[in-house]
């Protein structure tokens, strides 16, 4: 029976070191995952972004705006009616993307009824690029005046951040 007892008592040390060091190696992981986001975060400043694209979709006189607050290296939505930051995305939400990707703010948004919307700005040319989803077809580039370009201000005083 001491042997029994002795056995278990080295199964469950081994097993106890064994799940400290998983511990240990998954806390890490997880470590580095935040400070690469940190670093991330900390190469792109805070500021409005305001990209407006006059003649849009080739309609002359139209221009259609998309504001951004970027606020600790994370993107969201900018009401200027509302002066509110938001998030654009409810969590799990399908067709909906707002992220940082390689230097660029990146959207991306299906309404409930299936027209898709995405666009991708530069930070380091300030360009803004945009395709449209129409249900049932291939997307689509969509044209604008060429060498328009976003602008970037401080972030408005007063802002609420939801």
């Amino acid at each position: 029976m001491t042997g029994m007892k002795r056995a278990i008592g080295i199964f469950l040390v081994a097993g106890t070191a064994l799940a400290s060091c998983s511990g240990a190696a998954q806390a890490d992981a997880n470590e580095a995952e935040a400070q690469d986001t940190a670093d991330a975060a900390s190469e792109v400043e805070d500021g409005l972004i305001t990209c407006a694209m006059p003649d849009y979709d080739g309609k002359q006189g139209l221009t259609t705006t998309q504001a951004f607050v970027l606020i600790d290296g994370r993107p969201k939505r900018y009401s200027e009616f509302q002066n509110v930051a938001f998030d654009l995305c409810e969590p799990g939400q399908q067709g909906c993307s707002l992220k940082m990707d390689d230097g660029a703010i990146a959207m991306t948004y299906t309404t409930p009824s299936g027209v898709g919307s995405r666009y991708r700005v530069d930070l380091s040319s300030m360009e803004i690029a945009a395709w449209e989803t129409q249900p049932g077809e291939a997307e689509r580039s969509v044209s604008f005046v060429q060498g328009a370009k976003c602008t970037r201000e401080p972030l408005p005083q007063g802002m609420t951040v939801n």
